[in-house]
């Protein structure tokens, strides 16, 4: 038999024992302890509704007043969870009508009441009791009469399952002639429970009321108490989370938690002047559900741990809270243009006046007071240098209000430096993560793929950005950008830098959907790295949609040369979308604009802009047909700042197709030689210094492949097909 059941025979066995004979008993459990979850018990005397009965947690005894021969319904309203719901009802002679597990929505229990009470109810319940000016000994308690009782029977006890008056145990005070009752001689912070029925004449008296619950106050120390407040958002308490509470180095709760529900849960702490509180977090399941408030002794908020840092934990600890003093802790800790050595921290005044900072930090986890220690800072920013790359640090902060008036310490808060990269062939690239409410990104993260495999996952985890990632890259590399949404994607952005510094993509969400993705970035090659071998510069397009609803699945691709290298669409809004891109002199750009079908293919269009920002191409959708392609663009052959047009004839390239040797010749000395497969990867590159070369591309697949040659201070593009 199950602890449960067991539990559930007891209970049975002691309300047979101590049975009240004008009562059913209900006595309502939930396993999973978080209460009904809108399921309710309706009960009914012959025919007129009694009340609506629930359980609010793992179990709660309720009563039900009747009289010989009633006819009683207990109909059972499903809610959410009944595979969690029992209850058992007791007759008012202790017979046991268990009704239950999992009970059906709308099921009926009927039955005849065998009650020795009168027919009659002769007066009706009290109601609004409360309970007020608690101290830590005493409450006055009171209630509403219902209409000319005078007199009254009061019931009360430790809160506990069985306070119930018809368990027979607690204490009773009969016969009081007032709608109020001074309760002396109570134990400091400690739960009541208290009951109070209308005494109707010399044999009949009204039903229960109650429970009504009220704490007595902890004993103050010499300045008060302060309030720890613990919270669930979901409902289902801390599930093995919890808080150790520490005075003065002393722990003085060891497992402060939520068993269930929502909270609060609430635990006082005396203090006394130069008291120093530490409540330290320890997470199990669901830790981001968790959270807590520290209330000083006037009732103000001290320290609020609500917030989840990083995604997925719980909320911080909290250290060297100082009792009594008036000097308030600084809120808002954030760190920002973290690199791999550098971060700058900063930090919001509590507002009590302060104009100097104390702060201290270290490795993340260390010990306070054994960090380093910056003191008397006049500014609430502090830049950090020469740290560890790939590392996580701590600070923390306090606030100097005067030479002994000094706020408690805030903080932790955690950071970690970027991880050192190792610069490929020709640099770093770098991408910005940016969030426009400062809360990070929310579960959104992009994948960063360099020649078509994920080389870092990476996320805003807090505040507001930027945040820097290092890509390391090699001449001719393929980097693609991949969003992957989570919550509020529309706060989400990012902007991706070449090695030069120069911004080569930015992509912002909007209208609920997060950044688009970024295909096709090259990096170094004279087309696609702002280097000194690209004369053109880059070239923009941008896209438009006239109705606002993105463009519904359709997107452009651009291809240079004959190869694809960057996708484009709108997902929603009408805000443009905006690609840039390098060319070379005498590049080829190819422009597919791809319908899926859907309608209103006459709101989009797309725009051209070259290196010197004249309009080069623009189409729009019209009535019934969409936006057409633009073929044949040759770049660059006429702005004033390109270099010397090239001829075609200055280069001869033989045999094409080929499958074995490909042969070189060009009037002036070749530099270099590049060769790219259809997804624009380099599979050859060579440095030949001499007006001709031969390269064997007999291990080379068959497929087409672009060869670029740089000579003198020109450069040409052309195809190359193998066929093997």
């Amino acid at each position: 038999m199950s602890q449960k059941n067991l539990f559930l025979v007891f209970i049975i066995f002691y309300f047979n024992l101590y049975n009240a004979q004008c009562y059913y008993q209900l006595h309502m459990y939930d396993s999973y302890g978080d209460g009904w979850n809108g399921a309710f018990l309706e009960v009914t005397r012959n025919g007129v509704h009694v009340g609506d009965f629930d359980c609010d947690a793992s179990y709660t005894l309720d009563s039900v007043y009747s009289f010989t021969g009633a006819t009683m319904d207990f109909i059972f309203h499903s809610g959410n969870w009944d595979s969690e719901i029992t209850f058992a009802i007791l007759s008012p002679i202790g017979d046991t009508l268990i009704y239950g597990p999992a009970p059906s929505d709308l099921d009926i229990l009927i039955h005849t009441s065998n009650s020795t009470c009168p027919s009659t109810v002769s007066c009706l319940n009290p109601f609004s009791l409360n309970a007020s000016g608690l101290t830590t000994n005493s409450a006055n308690l009171s209630w509403v009469p219902s209409a000319t009782d005078t007199i009254w029977n009061l019931h009360w006890d430790t809160s506990h399952i069985n306070s119930h008056p018809v368990n027979g145990v607690g204490n009773s005070i009969n016969g009081i002639n007032s709608n109020n009752y001074s309760l002396t001689g109570l134990s400091p912070y400690t739960t009541y429970d208290f009951y109070v029925q209308a005494v109707c004449g010399a044999n009949s008296n009204s039903i229960w009321s109650g429970p009504f619950t009220f704490t007595t106050l902890v004993v103050p120390g010499t300045c008060g108490a302060f309030m720890v407040e613990l919270y669930d958002s979901y409902g289902d308490g801390w599930n093995g989370g919890y808080l150790e509470i520490i005075l003065n180095g002393t722990i003085i709760d060891s497992n402060a938690t939520i068993q269930n529900g929502f909270g609060p849960e609430s635990i006082p702490i005396p203090i006394d002047s130069g008291d120093v509180l530490d409540v330290v977090y320890y997470p199990d399941q669901w830790p981001e559900e968790n959270s807590y408030t520290i209330y000083d002794q006037s009732g103000n908020i001290i320290v609020n741990q609500n917030n989840v840092q990083p995604m997925n934990n719980g909320p911080l600890s909290t250290y060297g809270l100082q009792a009594c003093v008036s000097c308030s802790s600084p809120i808002s800790l954030y760190a920002s243009a973290i690199s791999t050595n550098n971060a700058d921290l900063s930090w919001v005044s509590g507002g009590s006046g302060g104009n100097s900072w104390n702060l201290e930090w270290g490795i993340s986890g260390f010990s306070p007071s054994l960090g380093t220690m910056v003191s008397n800072l006049n500014s609430n920013t502090y830049s950090m240098n020469s740290l560890s790359p790939g590392t996580a640090y701590d600070f923390y902060v306090q606030e100097v209000c005067g030479a002994n008036d000094i706020s408690s310490w805030s903080g932790p808060y955690t950071f970690t430096t970027n991880a050192l990269t190792i610069a490929g062939s020709c640099g770093i690239f770098q991408i910005a993560l940016l969030d426009s409410y400062g809360d990070g990104w929310n579960g959104g993260y992009v994948d960063i793929e360099v020649n078509y495999s994920i080389t870092q996952t990476i996320a805003l985890q807090t505040g507001f950005g930027p945040e820097y990632f290092d890509i390391s890259v090699d001449s001719g590399d393929v980097i693609n950008v991949i969003y992957s949404p989570g919550n509020w994607d529309d706060e989400n952005s990012y902007e991706v830098y070449n090695e030069l510094g120069v911004m080569i993509a930015s992509e912002a969400g909007s209208n609920g959907n997060g950044p688009s993705d970024t295909y096709g970035l090259i990096g170094c090659q004279s087309a696609g790295s702002g280097t000194v071998n690209a004369p053109c510069g880059w070239f923009i397009l941008e896209t438009y949609d006239s109705l606002a609803d993105g463009w519904n699945g359709s997107y452009i691709s651009i291809s240079l040369n004959g190869i694809s290298t960057h996708n484009l669409t709108m997902y929603s809004g009408s805000t443009t979308q905006i690609v840039p891109f390098m060319v070379d002199s005498n590049t080829i750009i190819d422009i597919f604009y791809h319908e899926n079908g859907a309608n209103n293919q006459e709101q989009n269009g797309y725009k051209l802009l070259d290196n010197l920002g004249n309009i080069v191409a623009y189409e729009l959708g019209s009535v019934n047909n969409a936006p057409s392609n633009t073929n044949g663009i040759t770049v660059c052959q006429s702005t004033a700042n390109s270099t010397e047009i090239i001829n075609f004839n200055d280069i001869l390239m033989y045999p094409n197709p080929a499958n074995n040797l490909v042969k070189i010749t060009s009037q002036k000395l070749i530099s270099n030689i590049t060769i790219t497969n259809i997804l624009g990867e380099v599979v050859f590159e060579k440095y030949p210094n001499q007006a001709f070369t031969a390269i064997d591309v007999s291990s080379f697949s068959s497929n087409l492949y672009t060869v670029k040659v740089i000579y003198g201070k020109n450069q040409i593009i052309q195809q190359l097909l193998i066929q093997h």
